[in-house]
């Protein structure tokens, strides 16, 4: 039997048999280096023409996020950007500094940086009020079609709550000291923005979408596996645990030092995990990680950014055979973890699509 890419893509997920492994790169990063007329297109026409199977990761959102009685201003002058949220005749501001050479901007300072700050988010989370966006989400996988498949985002942060203050409003070091210093302020911000975070869970689930995504960016360089079970792990297993209600997979992008959380993600209930390589992006093998998660787990990945940038084609080939042999028993879906250097050629695009489907099961 001859699946569509979408149906190729969801078996894998769901660790299904495929007629073949599917193959779709993430193309963060490189996409924003091409030509104009090629970006015009759009990624879809991209990965299709390279003979992909298009994961849309991050693509969907059946839910919009409006803080009541804020007014929110984005500034920018050069290449320095602030995002101000105001309320009440007080602020929360964000700047972001624009790299030239990645063409990305990077939050480079934090909104929260004290106890009455903390406060003052509480105070925004609290109002803060969640819509479904149904109808449109609805749209969109209907004019995608079976041409691929989208993983539809969660999260007010399209991620965990601890892992958003993490990123976004206060930072690595800082939450850890407010966890310590502040707990009661905390506890009482993450039971707020869960329950935002799940009212959007709620949504997606009586969506149409297919499967489910948010960007964790799990990794042990800002959470020890402790961390991790405390503040994250509950959570994410109250999502999966509502998303199997409904059979839509749940896949978590983890793009970073994951050796060491991979059994919580199992235990949390994930069908699928995203963004798995090898050194040093990450800090295993795709052979470990098939070790370590139960084949009711499936991996998406495979090539570290840096080998899909540097590896003549045939080099490539050989070590996707290795992996098509290790991964043979699971659901795999084959791409590069997290993003794409802009200098990878094409031609190692379209090598990789041509292997896999001269690989059927």
């Amino acid at each position: 039997m001859e699946f569509t890419p979408k149906q190729r893509l969801l078996a894998a997920i769901e660790g299904r048999p495929t007629d073949y492994l599917p193959f779709s790169p993430f193309l963060a990063y490189y996409f924003d280096f091409l030509p104009l007329e090629v970006r015009q297109k759009g990624e879809l026409d991209y990965l299709i023409q390279m003979g992909a199977d298009p994961l849309l990761r991050g693509h969907l959102q059946a839910y919009s996020v409006h803080h009541k009685g804020a007014d929110i201003s984005d500034n920018t002058n050069g290449n320095k950007r602030i995002l101000i949220r105001s309320l009440n005749k007080r602020e929360l501001n964000s700047v972001y500094t624009y790299s030239e050479a990645a063409r990305s901007w990077f939050l480079t300072e934090y909104p929260v940086k004290d106890l009455e700050d903390l406060k003052f988010l509480i105070k925004l989370m609290s109002q803060t009020e969640i819509l479904p966006e149904i109808d449109r989400t609805n749209e969109q996988i209907r004019a995608l079609g079976e041409q691929g498949l989208y993983l539809a985002i969660l999260g007010i942060d399209l991620k965990s709550s601890f892992q958003g203050l993490l990123e976004n409003w206060i930072g690595t070091e800082n939450l850890i000291y407010f966890c310590m210093d502040y707990p009661d302020e905390i506890n009482e911000l993450l039971r707020v923005m869960r329950g935002l975070n799940l009212k959007t869970v709620e949504y997606t689930a009586s969506s149409d979408a297919p499967a489910c995504l948010s960007w964790e960016d799990s990794s042990t360089t800002n959470v020890s596996p402790a961390i991790y079970s405390e503040y994250i792990l509950p959570e994410i297993s109250q999502w999966c645990n509502l998303l199997g209600q409904v059979k839509k997979p749940y896949v978590q992008h983890a793009c970073g030092h994951i050796k060491d959380l991979l059994p919580l993600f199992a235990q949390q209930g994930n069908a699928c995990v995203e963004s798995v390589g090898t050194p040093p992006t990450n800090n295993i093998t795709i052979a470990e990680a098939n070790s370590v998660l139960p084949k009711t787990v499936s991996i998406i990945g495979g090539i570290e950014p840096t080998q899909l940038l540097n590896d003549p084609i045939n080099k490539l080939l050989e070590y996707v055979d290795e992996l098509l042999y290790i991964t043979k028993d699971r659901g795999f879906i084959l791409s590069n973890s997290d993003s794409c250097p802009p200098g990878v050629e094409y031609e190692k695009f379209t090598a990789l699509s041509q292997f896999v489907k001269s690989h059927k099961a």
